[in-house]
């Protein structure tokens, strides 16, 4: 069998994660002829084009970028992880403005692609109604497949630990992490703020918790500058994938205010990694981080404060079910196994 691959596109976020992991299974696989094409470009539309006539006939064409293949491979399987594409009326509303306009440009082709698409995986089921409200045509032919999460060894820096093992790294007092790149539909500083204010309650009495925000975004970003001042906050940079997935397995808590997500890689991480991840109480938010999550009904300091008090004093233990499995989940997507 022969199988086309897309991967264009993936160069930074939940996209290059995803593809870390695919390289990963690209080692392990033995089962099937892959020619996996795009790595290191742009998704344009001169490359769309493009990668229809790629020489060859294949048994199967998989894009990993949201953009199915139209008449490449007898059979097409998409993975769609682009919420942006898929914006709820309310939404678009709240987000439209602060969105770029090429990805709003992107959107009907994302969608229009998707009716040649014989399996449409996405990785929540949040992701799956989002599609379906807009393309109803492909309800038979979803699957919702979680992306897979691969914990660092702990020979590698990595590993696990309770809340009073984990923090072995730089800083005097409680990290918590906030791995999120900042975007203007984000709304990063105002989510900062509020965490950062929810700090200064933990600081006071009862609870005497000195504790740091580690946000992996530049100090000289925009929306970073003006609070980059803080005593309570830490910009770190932008960081690769595996120093995050260590910097999580390492930190006390995992803070991510994300509103907006098909996934979110650091709900995942938190869970497979047993770190407590603070973030709003949401249908999304329980199903990805499962035990792991310490949510906020109201995204105010008080409340932020005590979810993040839950989350330094909480056990979470490692998720091992297997939910998350790189080799499984890549085999359904390629269509090397059903189920």
């Amino acid at each position: 069998m022969r199988i086309l691959v897309d991967c264009a596109g993936a160069q930074m976020g939940g996209a290059k994660r995803l593809l870390n992991e695919f390289d990963r299974y690209l080692r392990e696989c033995r089962s099937a002829q892959l020619l996996v094409i795009g790595r290191d470009r742009a998704l344009t539309a001169p490359w769309l084009l493009r990668r229809e006539v790629t020489a060859g006939r294949f048994d199967r064409a998989v894009a990993l970028n949201n953009v199915s293949h139209l008449i490449a491979g007898d059979e097409r399987h998409v993975l769609v992880h682009g919420a942006q594409h898929f914006l709820r009326l309310d939404e678009a509303r709240a987000f439209g403005r602060r969105i770029k306009p090429s990805v709003h440009a992107q959107a009907p082709v994302v969608r229009t692609a998707l009716r040649r698409a014989d399996l449409v995986f996405v990785p929540s089921s949040s992701m799956a109604e989002r599609v379906v409200h807009l393309v109803p045509s492909v309800r038979d032919r979803i699957v919702v497949a979680f992306n897979p999460v691969t914990p660092p060894d702990a020979t590698e820096g990595g590993g696990q630990g309770s809340a009073h093992d984990r923090d072995d790294h730089d800083s005097p007092s409680t990290t918590i992490l906030c791995p999120i790149l900042f975007s203007p539909y984000k709304r990063m500083a105002d989510h900062l703020r509020i965490a950062l204010d929810a700090l200064d309650l933990l600081a006071g009495r009862p609870h005497d918790v000195e504790a740091v925000l580690a946000v992996t975004e530049a100090a000289d970003h925009p929306e970073a500058r003006p609070l980059a001042g803080h005593p309570r906050l830490r910009f770190i940079g932008q960081q690769p994938p595996a120093a995050i997935m260590s910097m999580i397995a390492r930190s006390s808590a995992v803070y991510f205010p994300s509103e907006f997500e098909s996934f979110g890689y650091p709900l995942a991480e938190g869970r497979v990694m047993g770190v407590p991840v603070i973030a709003a109480d949401s249908p999304h938010n329980r199903e990805i981080a499962g035990a792991a999550l310490m949510p906020y009904q109201r995204e105010e300091p008080d409340e932020v404060a005590t979810a993040m008090i839950n989350a330094l004093t909480a056990e979470v233990k490692p998720y091992r079910s297997g939910l998350f499995d790189r080799g499984p989940y890549f085999d359904r997507l390629l269509g090397l196994r059903s189920g």
